[in-house]
């Protein structure tokens, strides 16, 4: 069995070893920084790999290398079985496997890692591995094995399965008590014309959520300026918490917030945008992974309840 494929040299773990870290960090400078000898070693084993598969694995890109249909296929498969393998000697061992979460940060934040624990629990006291990423990027991550579950849009997935509803997004304006002045009513401060002299936070990440604040604040009428443009909507809240500027936020992410301090109140011009957030998976790397489905479908649950349930 498997006697063709050993009939040859030029396939070993260390060879594959090296192909991978290639693969994983997106060239061979970034899997070897500062390290001439290694990137030559890289370079070599990818070259063997090539001989040995008679495939070309990589494609150059101006001066960069990038993996080719084939190349992408191997570093798929050689996950797997790494993966498999690593799995299997953690069994041995009677240790816990590990598993990895991916989402954006924010959602890891305000969703994700309130459920940790309830979440390792039901992978058997796993260790839990979390990955922020892009939502695009996080689908492409499922698909090649590099993320077992991803918490993300529902749009940014091309295909209708392996996926369970948790919330659709709604979005709320928070105005610090002091920038509103007495006697200001939640209608008064939810009208455009209130939101026009305040000084608000935004992302200025240029993603979808940040595309639509603006996209919104300008169809309300409103020659939205922020006054801290921020890398993420982790800051424009922390800056509200501060109290020193407004910003819309997602509802889900106001646990913890002070309302005593801060006015949440409804953001009419984004009532319609209904974007839902759903759990994915990769169905044969759960299956191989001995992941069942009443597992996943507790651990949305579980997701879910981290929504319903009250901040400290």
């Amino acid at each position: 069995m498997f006697e063709k494929l050993f009939s040859k040299g030029g396939l070993t773990l260390e060879r594959l070893r090296g192909f991978m870290s290639m693969a994983e960090a997106g060239s061979i400078a970034r899997a070897a920084p500062d390290d001439a000898n290694r990137q030559s070693q890289i370079s070599r084993q990818i070259r063997e790999l090539e001989e040995f598969f008679d495939v070309e694995l990589t494609r150059r890109k101006g001066r960069t290398l990038s993996l080719s249909p084939a190349g992408a296929r191997l570093a798929s498969l050689i996950r797997e079985q790494l993966q498999d393998l690593e799995d299997f000697r953690r069994d041995q061992r009677g240790l816990p496997k590990s598993f990895t979460i991916g989402a954006g940060a924010s959602v890891l934040e305000w969703l994700v890692v309130p459920a940790l624990p309830r979440l390792a629990e039901l992978l058997g006291g796993a260790t839990l591995l979390i990955q922020p990423m892009r939502s695009r990027s996080l689908a492409e991550a499922v698909s090649e094995g590099r993320a077992d579950f991803a918490i993300l849009r529902r749009d940014a997935i091309p295909a209708a399965k392996s996926v369970l509803p948790l919330v659709k997004l709604g979005f709320v304006i928070c105005i610090p008590e002091r920038l509103i002045p007495q006697g200001v009513s939640d209608r008064q401060a939810s009208h455009p014309s209130f939101w026009r002299d305040l000084p608000f936070a935004a992302g200025r990440d240029g993603g979808q959520l940040d595309l639509a604040i603006r996209a919104a604040m300008a169809d309300a009428g409103v020659d939205y300026r922020p006054r801290f443009e921020c890398g993420s909507i982790l800051q424009a809240r922390q800056l509200v918490d501060m109290g020193e500027c407004a910003a819309v936020l997602p509802a889900l992410g106001l646990r913890g917030m002070d309302r005593k301090r801060i006015r949440v109140l409804p953001f009419a011009p984004m009532k319609g945008y209904g974007r839902g957030l759903v759990l994915h998976w990769n169905e044969r790397q759960t299956r191989r992974r001995a992941v069942d489905a009443s597992t996943i479908q507790a651990m949305a649950r579980s997701l879910v309840l981290t929504v319903r349930e009250p901040g400290p």
